[in-house]
């Protein structure tokens, strides 16, 4: 949002999106698409497995943690390119 501002900034810029009003908007409906996609995950809940606390914390962390730092990054700037060739920030 500061980019404007203060031009050196933008070498945080490091996703490449285009402008601070399509970065925003692409978070927030990244976000929205996010909590409507995972309500039927909570619901549902986790199937229990019997395993080891050592193997369920590296496999949890496999899959969402790694999910949970890839996916939005992926997903917000998928939504950025789609946001800006459709014109809409």
């Amino acid at each position: 949002m500061f980019a404007g501002t203060f031009p050196v900034l933008n070498a945080l810029n490091i996703m490449h999106l285009r402008t601070p009003a399509s970065a925003i908007l692409s978070a927030v409906i990244f976000n929205a698409i996010i909590i409507i996609a995972l309500i039927p995950l909570a619901l549902r809940g986790v199937k229990y497995r019997p395993m080891g606390a050592a193997a369920l914390l590296r496999r949890n962390l496999w899959v969402y943690g790694a999910g949970g730092i890839v996916v939005p990054f992926i997903g917000i700037k998928l939504i950025d390119m789609v946001i800006t060739r459709v014109g809409l920030a």
